[in-house]
């Protein structure tokens, strides 16, 4: 089989993850490596993107802090022009992306798995239990916050084991000292630990009550990636419920070439959110991230995203 062409929009939703991953990173550094007086509000910017957070607040202590009005930029590009916050700018999203990636290539299985199932409703049932707890007092959408989630195992599980993993490293290259002749690697390895240990290594090794449960909570929820593609985003992610409400009828919506179409349902396949893109009358706005892979994945070239005017015709 020839090697799938992948068109620049698909191109400009990887970079555009990319660097609101390296910014999440970046801003979770920031908490971390810095005292709390001096962080500055910047380190809660998704947070404050999160709408989530933003109404289950509201509902619990029926009070709006001023940070979180930013949300409402997010849920009003969502309402006009759908879910593509899920796709191009959850950190997290791009995550389960990227393991999305290692699952099996055969076309057979991931058309198997691909389309939208009942299971897709979970996730709004989870959000209505999140919000009927937070109107009643209690707010647990920390616990399955995709940002909140994603910013407590990084904190918990990910940067220590990384950190602990490092200084062992460099603890095991200065003891041994390895090298040929005169070269020795340390004269490398020690100006980049020195930078490493003032810049991102903890001064002592974090450790927290509970990171067992939330690693396996952690690692269980990466890995189900495997399993069917972006599997929180799918069946579990609160937030993504959320705007798949708010986007159910964007402005920008899939656009098929009848005549061109095949049924080949190779869209389907590199479907990531389950939207069935293979017809038009049966596409999912509330599911579609927006990833354009189905546009890359047709051979025929005949699906595309465009305006939608509500009334005329689609």
């Amino acid at each position: 089989m020839a090697r799938r062409k992948v068109f620049w929009p698909v191109w400009l939703r990887r970079i555009c993850q990319t660097g609101f991953m390296v910014l999440f990173l970046y801003l979770f550094l920031q908490a971390v490596y810095k005292p709390v007086n001096v962080t500055g509000g910047h380190v809660k910017l998704f947070f404050q993107l999160d709408p989530l957070v933003l109404i289950a607040s509201w509902l619990a202590s029926h009070q709006i802090l001023e940070g979180l009005l930013l949300s409402l930029i997010t849920l009003g590009v969502t309402i006009l022009a759908g879910r593509w916050f899920c796709g191009w700018v959850c950190p997290f999203g791009a995550l389960h992306n990227l393991l999305t990636g290692w699952r099996s290539k055969k076309t057979k299985e991931k058309l198997a798995s691909g389309g939208y199932s009942r299971w897709h409703k979970t996730k709004y049932l989870g959000l209505a239990g999140l919000l009927v707890a937070a109107l009643l007092g209690l707010n647990l959408t920390g616990w399955f916050d995709p940002f909140s989630f994603f910013y407590r195992a990084m904190a918990i599980v990910v940067y220590p084991g990384a950190n602990d993993g490092v200084k062992s490293l460099f603890g095991w290259i200065y003891q041994t000292d390895p090298g040929i002749g005169r070269l020795k690697v340390t004269a490398v390895s020690e100006p980049i630990y020195d930078v490493l240990r003032k810049t991102v290594l903890a001064t002592a090794q974090p450790y927290f009550y509970g990171s067992l449960l939330i690693a396996l909570l952690f690692f269980t929820v990466v890995f189900l990636n495997l399993h069917r593609a972006r599997f929180w985003c799918r069946y579990v992610c609160p937030l993504g419920a959320l705007l798949g409400i708010a986007g159910k009828n964007p402005l920008i919506q899939i656009k098929h070439n009848e005549t061109a179409c095949n049924h080949c349902r190779l869209c389907v396949a590199d479907c990531q959110g389950g939207a069935n893109p293979d017809t038009q009358e049966g596409w999912k706005p509330s599911e579609c991230f927006y990833c354009w892979n189905c546009h890359s994945a047709c051979p025929q070239q005949a699906i595309t995203f465009g305006l939608h005017v509500p009334g005329g015709e689609k």
